[in-house]
C-alpha cells in the first residue's frame, strides 16, 4: 500500500505539472498572437491619412499608433484576461527602423524616435509586476508565485512597393479604377492618316484661342492641393461626413461611349469585358487570385507602365449602387497616363503607371453609362501590397500611398 500511494502521488504530480506546462504554453501563444496583432495594428496606423495633411504632425501620429496598439492588445485575452499595454512614451510600444544586421544580413529593430519610423516593436507582458501573471492551477505545489509571461512582436511599413499580389488568397483592396494622372495627357490618335497643321498662330492669335477646359486630374488637385475639400472621414466610425478635413478631393468623371473632354476616369478590367455580377464583386471585395490569374498572379510596375484595358459606357446604375457600398473604405487605385485605341470603341488600351489609394467619398449617376466620383486620396497599409527587398533601392519611386505591411519578428 505504501508503494501504491507513493507511485499514485508521483502520478499526480506528474499530471499537475504536465497540465500547468499545458496552461502555460497556451498562455504564451494566447500572449504572442495579441503582440502580433497590436503590432500590426499599431504600424497600419503610422500610415495614416494623417500623413496627407499640410499640417501633419510624427509625434501625435505616433500617440495614435500607441492607442491603435492597446486597442488591438485589449480585444485579445490571456488567460481569460484581456491583454493590457502601457501607452506611455518608452514603454510597451516602441518605434524605429528595420536596417540589416552587419553579421547576419537579417533585419534588425533599431530603435528611433525621428520623424519618419516605419517600424513598431510591441512588448505584450503577463507579469506580477503588473499584477497579470499567467495563474497556474498547481504551482502551490512546487512555485511560489504564477508565471511571468513576455512576448515582442515587430511589424514594418514600407512605402517603396513596385505592385500588388494576393497572400493566402485573400483578396486585394483595389478598386478597379484607374484616374488621369497629369493635365493634358497626350491622347495617341488610333486614325493613322490624320494630319496636324504646322502652322503656327501668332501671339495674337494664341491668346484669342479659345482654351480647352482641363479635366480634373491627380496632379493638379490632388498633388498640388486644387481640388475641392468638401468632404470629410471619421475614421472613429468609418462614416463620410459633409466636412472639410484639409485632404482635397478629385471630382471623376467615368468614360461614356462617346467621347468627352470631361472624361477623367475608366473602369479597369483584367479579364475582357466586365459582366455585372464581376463589376459588383471587384468593387466590393477587391481583385481576387483568379482576376489576377491572366497577369500570372501579379501586377508590377518593374518594368514600367503597364497596358491595361479600360471600359467605356459601363452601366451607371450599377457602378452607383457597387460604389456606395464601399463609402470610406480606403482602396488601392490606378493613374493612367494615356488613352490609346478606336475613340468609338467599348475597350480603351490605358497606359497605367502607378498604383495610389483613395476612399470613394460621394457617387451620383449622371447618365445610364456615366457615373461623377468624388475621391478623397488615402494611405493605405496592406499585406498584398509588394515592395522592394531594399529600402534604399532608389530605382523604385517611394509611394507616399501605399504601403507594404507585414511581421518583421
Amino acid at each position: 500500500m505504501p508503494a501504491l500511494a507513493l507511485a499514485l502521488i508521483v502520478a499526480l504530480a506528474g499530471a499537475a505539472l504536465i497540465i500547468d506546462r499545458l496552461h502555460l504554453d497556451t498562455a504564451k501563444s494566447e500572449l504572442r498572437i495579441a503582440a502580433e496583432a497590436a503590432a500590426l495594428a499599431a504600424a497600419r496606423e503610422l500610415a495614416n491619412d494623417d500623413r496627407l495633411r499640410p499640417d501633419f504632425d510624427p509625434t501625435a501620429l505616433q500617440m495614435k499608433s500607441r492607442f491603435a496598439a492597446a486597442r488591438i492588445a485589449a480585444q485579445n485575452f490571456v488567460a481569460g484576461e484581456p491583454v493590457t499595454l502601457n501607452t506611455d512614451s518608452e514603454s510597451d510600444v516602441r518605434f524605429g527602423h528595420l536596417m540589416n544586421d552587419p553579421a547576419t544580413g537579417e533585419p534588425l529593430f533599431v530603435e528611433a524616435n525621428d520623424h519618419e519610423t516605419t517600424s513598431v516593436a510591441v512588448a505584450a507582458r503577463c507579469t506580477e509586476a503588473r499584477q497579470s501573471a499567467v495563474p497556474l492551477p498547481f504551482r502551490t505545489f512546487y512555485a511560489s508565485t504564477d508565471a511571468d509571461v513576455v512576448a515582442v512582436a515587430e511589424a514594418s511599413i514600407n512605402f517603396q512597393v513596385r505592385g500588388l499580389r494576393t497572400v493566402d488568397r485573400l483578396p486585394i483592396p483595389t478598386l478597379p479604377l484607374a484616374i488621369l494622372a497629369r493635365p493634358n495627357s497626350k491622347q495617341v490618335s488610333p486614325h493613322k492618316h490624320s494630319t496636324v497643321s504646322l502652322k503656327q498662330p501668332d501671339k495674337a492669335g494664341a491668346a484669342n484661342a479659345p482654351q480647352q477646359p482641363t479635366a480634373p486630374n491627380w496632379t493638379r488637385d490632388i498633388e498640388q492641393r486644387r481640388g475641392a475639400d468638401h468632404f470629410g472621414y471619421d475614421a472613429s466610425t468609418g462614416e463620410v461626413t459633409n466636412e472639410a478635413d484639409g485632404i482635397p478631393e478629385i471630382t471623376l468623371r467615368t468614360a461614356a461611349q462617346s467621347v468627352n473632354s470631361k472624361t477623367n476616369a475608366f473602369v479597369i478590367t483584367l479579364t475582357g469585358d466586365l459582366t455585372e455580377e464581376h463589376l459588383r464583386r471587384q468593387i466590393t471585395q477587391g481583385w481576387s487570385a483568379d482576376d489576377l490569374e491572366p497577369l500570372g498572379g501579379e501586377l508590377l510596375f518593374d518594368h514600367g507602365p503597364l497596358t491595361l484595358a479600360g471600359l467605356r459606357g459601363v452601366d451607371g446604375n450599377v457602378l452607383a449602387q457597387s460604389l456606395r457600398t464601399v463609402l470610406g473604405q480606403s482602396r488601392v487605385v490606378f493613374l493612367y497616363e494615356r488613352v490609346e485605341g478606336d475613340s468609338s470603341s467599348h475597350v480603351a488600351s490605358l497606359q497605367v503607371t502607378k498604383m495610389v489609394a483613395g476612399r470613394v467619398m460621394f457617387v451620383r449617376e449622371i447618365s445610364e453609362c456615366e457615373c461623377e466620383i468624388v475621391l478623397q486620396p488615402a494611405v493605405l497599409a496592406t499585406r498584398s501590397a509588394v515592395a522592394t527587398s531594399d529600402e534604399t533601392d532608389s530605382a523604385c519611386e517611394k509611394n507616399k500611398y501605399v504601403a507594404n505591411l507585414r511581421l518583421t519578428n
